[in-house]
């Protein structure tokens, strides 16, 4: 009788789950999160792929159809309107100042890259999360990917204020400067700085 009763599940479970395939782990984005030693951290697939099997598995078992999360999907997170932008400059300056941040508030916190598309990746210690800084002919923004912890959110939080600080002067610092040489001209200067800080979960002092 027991090995009918394992038997009659199994049937049941290969109807209800016909393939594992369909919960394969979601990549992140294409620079997967690196350790400080340079090698690729799996953990976000690993419990992606836990997460589809089980939303799966219980979603079909009682009828219930879950949506998977997929973590490669960035989340945005703000975004800049600019009549224009020196994308050359503004990359380097921006991507210096990255640099400038990967000890905040500690030695090794963040881990600053330019990838292959331009994209200014910043990789935080804990692997949870990155966000990445892209810039096009007239919007500036900021994209989140990964599952991210507290940590995470209150440090990424503190360097967006202070991006944020960077822009607004190279924007506005040099009142002899003309637009036209300017490395980014904002199209709502007196409200842009309030409504991107508005989008942080915590406010620079």
């Amino acid at each position: 009788m027991k090995l009918l009763t394992i038997s009659a599940l199994l049937m049941i479970l290969s109807y209800v789950c016909p393939t594992t395939q369909a919960f394969s782990p979601a990549p992140v984005r294409q620079q997967n999160l690196m350790t400080s030693s340079g090698h690729v951290d799996m953990k976000l697939d690993k419990r992606s792929s836990s997460t589809h099997l089980e939303a799966g598995l219980f979603g079909n078992l009682f009828g219930k159809k879950e949506e998977p999360v997929d973590p490669s999907a960035p989340s945005r997170i703000m975004d800049i309107k600019c009549d224009s932008i020196k994308s050359g400059g503004l990359r380097f300056a921006l991507g210096l100042f990255l640099i400038g941040q990967q000890g905040t508030p500690v030695k090794g916190s963040w881990k600053a890259n330019q990838a292959d598309d331009g994209v200014l990746d910043m990789y935080y210690v804990d692997n949870s999360a990155m966000f990445s800084l892209h810039l096009t002919d007239n919007l500036i923004f900021v994209d989140r990917y990964g599952q991210p912890s507290l940590q995470y959110l209150l440090q990424e939080s503190l360097v967006l204020h202070q991006l944020l600080d960077e822009i607004n002067t190279l924007a506005f610092e040099g009142e002899d400067i003309e637009n036209i040489n300017r490395l980014v001209v904002l199209s709502d200067p007196d409200t842009w700085l309030d409504d991107a800080r508005s989008k942080l979960p915590a406010r620079s002092e």
